[in-house]
């Protein structure tokens, strides 16, 4: 099970989605939940979304098809990828699918931005988004 780690002093940042990118990320998690690895964070993340239009957010957002560079923070290690619809992933390409824990927890942060959850595996897994670029 996924689950977003919250705690009373770490409230969980704000999820900007624009309102075509929303209705295509809810029916991927809906269809998703408990067959994809990240359909649980991505559901958990719709459920929470802020819908805006591109230019209404307070700084660049992770959309479908950005290119986010973000550091995993269960190991520092830093990564540029492209956020890709399941049938667009690739890691030979770095893109990662919004239906990937890591790409669903990416979806909607802003630069400066994390986010944590709980693996399957009961393992705290984390990432920070450094940099987002349409």
């Amino acid at each position: 099970m996924f689950s977003p780690q919250t705690q009373s002093t770490q409230a969980l940042p704000a999820v900007y989605v624009t309102e075509a990118d929303f209705e295509i990320l809810s029916n991927l998690a809906d269809a998703a939940v408990g067959r994809a690895p990240g359909g649980r964070v991505l559901a958990g993340e719709m459920a929470r979304a802020v819908i805006v239009e591109p230019g209404e957010a307070p700084r660049p957002f992770v959309r479908i098809g950005s290119r986010v560079a973000f550091q995993d923070l269960s190991n520092d290690q830093t990564r540029i990828v492209h956020v890709s619809l399941p049938r667009d992933a690739s890691i030979d390409d770095a893109r990662i699918s919004v239906l990937s824990p890591v790409g669903a927890a990416l979806i909607g942060l802003t630069a400066g931005e994390a986010f944590h959850w709980t693996d399957p595996e009961g393992r705290s897994r984390g990432v920070r988004v450094l940099a987002v670029q349409d």
